[in-house]
């Protein structure tokens, strides 16, 4: 029992620790899925037990996945987001597909595809484009939450409480995740 306060100082130093580290990297590393730095932050997702760092834990990860080191691709992008939140569909999609063909490997290009998909209805080609995110990055948690709720769209609970529960695995502090989990569960039981 005399180890346990150890135990929570150490474990409260490291996440300072790795909070600053975070925060002062030179920003010449380059951000996307491949980023160094990704593993520790997802260790310390799963291990620590604060809400609040890891809400800065999950929002460091989505930073890092959102960047990308050419200029051009990260202009697409803002242009592509921005067109997405005034529900702009087709002028986020024509960005997304740009970002596509010219940066395949950028994991966030799909994801972000894949969610414009799903606002338009077209939910097999969000899954199509959600499969390809998940190639490339298979910790995206927010994919793994995506294609849930595309399965939930096409009514296969089963599917959809798998990749929620998959979800959930790898961050485990999605609150909408696990309401989601609770909801495929009764309706697969009325089923039954």
């Amino acid at each position: 029992m005399l180890y346990e306060p150890y135990l929570i100082l150490m474990n409260i130093l490291q996440m300072v620790a790795l909070l600053l580290a975070v925060t002062l990297t030179p920003n010449l590393v380059i951000a996307d899925q491949a980023d160094p730095r990704l593993d520790k932050l997802f260790f310390n997702l799963k291990v620590n037990t604060d809400l609040g760092l890891s809400q800065q834990l999950t929002r460091e990860i989505w930073r890092i996945w959102s960047e990308h080191n050419k200029k051009e691709i990260n202009i697409l992008f803002n242009d592509g987001e921005n067109a997405m939140y005034k529900k702009d569909y087709e002028t986020a999609l024509a960005s997304f597909n740009k970002i596509v063909e010219l940066a395949p490997n950028f994991a966030e290009g799909w994801n972000k595809r894949a969610t414009v998909y799903f606002l338009m209805g077209d939910y097999h080609a969000s899954l199509a484009d959600i499969e390809e995110t998940l190639k490339l990055e298979p910790r995206h948690f927010g994919a793994l939450s995506g294609r849930g709720q595309c399965y939930f769209e096409l009514q296969k609970f089963e599917s959809a409480l798998n990749a929620f529960e998959a979800a959930l695995e790898v961050n485990p502090w999605l609150y909408d995740v696990s309401r989601n989990i609770e909801i495929m569960k009764r309706l697969l039981d009325q089923q039954t």
